[in-house]
């Protein structure tokens, strides 16, 4: 056993004395005592194939428990290799920390191996970015950087730990001290009455629930509120499944297809709480015409493209707690006849969206069947990651989000693809009793594909479906209807065997080109205890609403 006492072991025992469980890793000489501590501090190390991949774990972790993920990497190529990680965890605003080893800093300016300007690189998609100079100090700033990670809006940072810092022997005694997640702030209590003023009166209030809630926990405070004021609930990004949809008051994803949003926007009164009015909810505008009250921990953000009427900065949890703990007058009949209407809307609508999916030809597969089919398969506890284009919008409009955290999906403002396997073997460790699909496509899977290795030696028996339509279906159909179906540039891949891949690396595969064999694929896959991969032929020609709407708005 490795004992010596360095700034390695000084991170790795504060990082276990912070609760951390797991280290995404792709392992490098720069970085060897810091594994070696968390060994003998009981943390698991999960070595991965690219440093992507360890990062993309990281945050996967994160959006799975609400949790900040702890991901290390090498110097050098380790390090700028893992940007495209905490950029995602960036725009999704995910606690994560990535710990990167450097030259050594006597080495400065003399071209030593591995040496970039790592601090420069990492800045604008960090929220808090250092590097650590002197080895008794490493855990004290392990214990900033996981802080800062938590508290206010969350988001990823990053903590540098040169070779001559982290090797270089510390007291034994030296003294640790856990991170800790900083008081999150309570609402004013004049904004909060007059929020309340305002609801009151309300007849057809909604709340559009984003982010913000699922890091603040903010499940049963949102139940109970929306149950005491009579508040339809709508969700996006994190925010799916802190109120399941399976809760009376809880009406799935705010999307136009497939539920009650598109009735919803008949509201008088919209609460956005924990949720960015960016792009995918076109900057506001539906809500131009309504009174809009925002509620966000970060106070830019509540001014952002639209101001509220009433802007409070305040923790999500504290607000649905403050405000229902003092709400007077209950359910009006006006609110209790708005959700019955909306409940009537989200049944009336869901089942129109899966007519189509019913009347769709067996073979080739319609993405709806394979939705439908994980979902049948899926039970109450199992969680949903989706990674692409046309596949994962199909998975966000018919998936049932059952928990906070098990619907878990690429940034909606990055776009990064290649996240699914990431984020599912994350999942998967941070659930171990119960199921993890993953639905993506077949673009989606080839960028991190050899993480299926990762799952077969750290034993994370995951279910993959891959939605396999021979291209990059998204884009293929952007520029189909941008310049005709007749001439494709860069967007073809072919009909590849994913699952000999993934058999070949240890794992359970098959092909599957009917619809009708999808329940005894995804039940065999189960089955088998092993990372499996269903490879799925589906139709080419269906293009999800959301690539019809981007491509018409010259997005796509």
């Amino acid at each position: 056993m490795y004992e010596r006492h360095d700034g390695g072991r000084l991170v790795a025992k504060t990082l276990a004395a912070s609760g951390v469980e797991n280290l995404f890793c792709l392992q490098g000489g720069h970085i060897d005592s810091l594994l070696y501590g968390c060994l003998n501090e009981g943390i698991r190390v999960v070595d991965t194939r690219h440093e992507q991949a360890a990062a993309h774990m990281a945050e996967g972790w994160a959006l799975a428990t609400a949790e900040a993920g702890v991901c290390a990497v090498t110097a050098g190529p380790g390090l700028s290799d893992a940007v495209t990680g905490l950029a995602n965890a960036y725009m999704s605003q995910s606690p994560m920390l990535l710990l990167s080893g450097a030259r050594p800093i006597a080495h400065a300016d003399t071209w030593p191996l591995q040496d970039l300007r790592q601090l420069d690189m990492v800045r604008p998609v960090t929220k808090w970015a250092r590097v650590c100079a002197t080895a008794d100090r490493c855990g004290e700033y392990t214990a900033m950087a996981l802080s800062e990670a938590r508290g206010g809006r969350p988001g990823p940072t990053y903590l540098e730990l040169p070779l001559d810092v982290v090797f270089k022997e510390t007291p034994e005694g030296t003294p640790i001290t856990a991170a800790v997640t900083p008081a999150a702030p309570a609402p004013d209590p004049k904004g909060l009455d007059a929020v309340a003023d305002v609801l009151r009166a309300a007849e057809r209030p909604i709340a559009v629930v984003g982010s913000g809630a699922h890091w603040a926990r903010a499940g049963t405070a949102l139940a109970t509120l929306a149950e005491t004021v009579g508040l339809p609930v709508f969700s996006v990004n994190a925010g799916r499944g802190v109120l399941p949809d399976t809760h009376e008051w809880s009406f799935g994803p705010a999307l136009p297809i497939g539920g009650a949003y598109g009735d919803a926007l008949a509201a008088d009164v919209v609460l956005v709480l924990g949720a960015r009015l960016g792009f995918t909810l076109l900057n506001g505008a539906m809500f131009r015409t309504k009174t809009v009250i925002r509620v966000d921990i970060d106070p830019a953000e509540t001014g952002r493209n639209l101001p509220g009427v009433h802007n409070l900065v305040s923790d999500a949890r504290l607000f649905c707690e403050e405000l229902a703990r003092g709400w007077e007058g209950g359910v009006s009949p006006a609110r209790a006849e708005w959700g019955e209407r909306l409940r009537e809307a989200a049944t009336r609508n869901r089942r129109s969206m899966f007519d189509g999916y019913a009347s769709a030809a067996e073979k080739p597969v319609h993405p709806l069947h394979l939705v439908k089919a994980i979902e049948d398969a899926a039970g109450p506890d199992a969680t949903l990651v989706a990674d692409g284009g046309d596949i994962m919008t199909w998975s966000m409009l018919a998936f049932t989000a059952r928990g906070p955290g098990r619907l878990i999906s690429i940034s909606t403002y990055l776009g990064c693809l290649g996240v699914g396997i990431p984020f599912a073997l994350a999942a998967k460790l941070a659930r171990p009793e119960s199921p993890v699909f993953l639905l993506e496509g077949d673009g989606a899977f080839g960028l991190n594909a050899m993480e299926f290795d990762t799952a077969v030696r750290h034993g994370i028996p995951i279910v993959c479906l891959v939605g396999n339509d021979g291209s990059w279906g998204m884009s293929r159909h952007g520029q189909g209807i941008m310049f005709g179906y007749d001439q494709h540039v860069a967007v073809d891949l072919g009909v590849r065997p994913y699952h000999e891949v993934v058999r070949a690396l240890g794992g359970h595969g098959e092909f599957v080109d009917s619809a009708g064999e999808l329940p005894g694929a995804i039940e065999r896959a189960l089955a088998s205890g092993l990372p499996a991969c269903i490879n799925v032929g589906i139709d080419p020609s269906v293009c999800s609403p959301m690539t019809a709407a981007m491509a018409a708005a010259g997005l796509s």
